[in-house]
């Protein structure tokens, strides 16, 4: 019995000191407190969390822990391994495309891709891992084998931000056969504008690079790959037609892709 009578009398004194702690901290009277109180318990704390790591029946095994460390050592060679790979493929099937064959390459990886949420949105920009110090300048061009990918539109020492051609910010000159019109960015597809309405294009037309490129090697080279024709809207009514096109390429999965330097 007075077992119990004990039991409720501590109960009561524990409720009642921390209502009162409880009042105390809302009015702010228990901030030095709190703070005396935290300094106090953080280096316990951590003593005991290191003690009771070390306790016989919790402490891992030692030759546990070496092959964990092993395997992740392994896992992280193996993904550096599968990256070689594909750089390598890359480079193989870039070096076999014939276009564009007279100009200097550079290989670089994407390391960023700026607003991009898979599903959701359309790539915009990439950001390569190349910059000033690889010679790269604003308004170089880049490709993947012989499919244009867009130009080079910022630089720092050691990265280059790529506006991609489906950028909205993009526009530049092009052809499809022997017409001319001007490729305008749409966010996932592009748009051939200012064809005259007696030129004759059709879907599945080819659309390439006019070329536009100086002595200094900004802008793009000729015949680079655009993307194809999928569908065309003509009135009659109107001086110029226009076509919808669609890159061969799939933005989101790249991972490496090649800027064109200027002959030295």
């Amino acid at each position: 019995m007075r077992q119990r009578e004990r039991f409720f009398l501590v109960f009561f004194i524990f409720i009642l000191v921390s209502l009162i702690i409880l009042i105390l901290s809302l009015w702010g009277h228990l901030k030095f407190a709190s703070l005396l109180l935290e300094k106090t318990v953080t280096p316990l704390g951590k003593g005991v969390y290191t003690a009771f790591h070390k306790l016989p029946f919790l402490s891992e095994n030692e030759e546990v822990q070496k092959l964990a460390d092993i395997n992740l050592t392994l896992v992280a060679q193996l993904s550096e391994i599968e990256k070689l790979k594909k750089e390598n493929s890359a480079l193989r099937d870039q070096f076999q495309t014939p276009t564009p064959e007279s100009y200097t390459l550079l290989p670089a990886n994407i390391v960023g891709v700026p607003s991009f949420i898979p599903g959701i949105t359309t790539p915009a920009n990439f950001i390569l891992d190349k910059g000033r110090e690889d010679k790269v300048k604003v308004g170089y061009g880049v490709v993947l084998k012989d499919n244009l990918i867009g130009k080079v539109v910022k630089t720092s020492s050691s990265l280059a931000k790529v506006e991609i051609i489906v950028n909205n910010s993009s526009s530049f000159t092009a052809k499809t056969g022997d017409v001319l019109g001007v490729i305008k960015g749409e966010g996932k597809t592009m748009t051939l504008g200012n064809v005259l309405l007696s030129e004759n294009i059709k879907t599945g037309d080819l659309v390439t690079t006019k070329g536009d490129m100086t002595l200094e090697g900004i802008g793009y080279p000729p015949n680079l790959i655009i993307g194809k024709i999928v569908s065309i809207d003509k009135n009659p009514s109107e001086l110029f037609q226009k076509a919808r096109v669609e890159s061969f390429i799939n933005f989101n999965k790249l991972s490496i892709v090649f800027i064109i330097l200027a002959a030295e």
